[in-house]
């Protein structure tokens, strides 16, 4: 004769072992669609930051059509779902080192914020 209590882990583990398997199940789904998140962010930064690269490298080369290019693709990435919005400062701040000394500070300020100042001229001056 099987005693009472061991019937009754029995009956217990018959219940609940669905519901484990089901938690299991949850946890191991939160687990794969946080790690999704997170690859898709880095994709994102890793695309965002290649564009940035090509855009300066053309922006760089003088060229008026690689300029007007790379200024077109800093504008776009800027205002793209792309670009993180932790990622937001550093390109901004690139795009004004860059597009400032190639197309002027009338162009650049078409691609900064309506309240950034585009100052001219040396810092250094007295």
């Amino acid at each position: 004769m099987i005693p009472t209590w061991i019937s009754v882990v029995a009956v217990i583990v018959t219940v609940l072992s669905p519901f484990l398997a089901l938690g299991g199940v949850a946890l191991g789904a939160y687990l794969t669609r946080k790690s999704d998140r997170e690859l898709d962010t880095w994709r994102h930064r890793e695309e965002t930051m290649r564009m940035v690269r090509w855009a300066v490298e053309q922006i760089m080369e003088g060229e008026e059509v690689g300029t007007d290019a790379g200024v077109v693709t800093l504008r776009s990435l800027m205002r793209s779902e792309l670009l993180q919005p932790e990622d937001y400062d550093l390109v901004a701040a690139l795009t004004a080192a860059v597009a400032i000394d190639r197309v002027g500070p009338a162009a650049y300020a078409e691609l900064a914020d309506e309240e950034t100042e585009v100052v001219e001229g040396d810092s250094a001056d007295g």
